[in-house]
């Protein structure tokens, strides 16, 4: 793998790991890593081993998205812990909850 494409992989993890709302910290300990080897990671100096991407993705990390740059189908495995709980809430909520949330994703959406 050419240094070009660990560069962009790490920009993707960055990218992801923010879009999931992780720290460094946060997300180098669920993948039982110190701080520094996920900033190298994110650099783009070293790669990361399948099991290290396999805990990625059980934080909603897309990993397909980090690998290649393609993002997998949205699902529910690709969510970030915050937009899982609005999707449940979504699930579990009757009419006037459903109506307030799509009240709320309205006024959120970009003009």
């Amino acid at each position: 793998m050419s240094a070009g494409n660990l560069q962009q992989i790490g920009e993707r993890l960055k990218s992801e790991r923010a879009r999931v709302g992780l720290s460094q910290v946060a997300l180098a300990d669920a993948c039982g890593v110190n701080r520094g080897t996920l900033a190298t990671w994110e650099k783009g100096e070293q790669g990361a081993s399948a099991q290290i991407l396999f805990a990625m993705a059980e934080q909603g990390i897309d990993v397909l998205f980090v690998v290649t740059g393609k993002r997998s189908n949205e699902s529910e495995a690709t969510l970030a812990p915050a937009e899982r709980a609005l999707l449940q809430a979504w699930r579990e909520s009757g009419d006037k909850g459903r109506a307030l949330l799509s009240a709320a994703a309205e006024v959120l959406k970009p003009e």
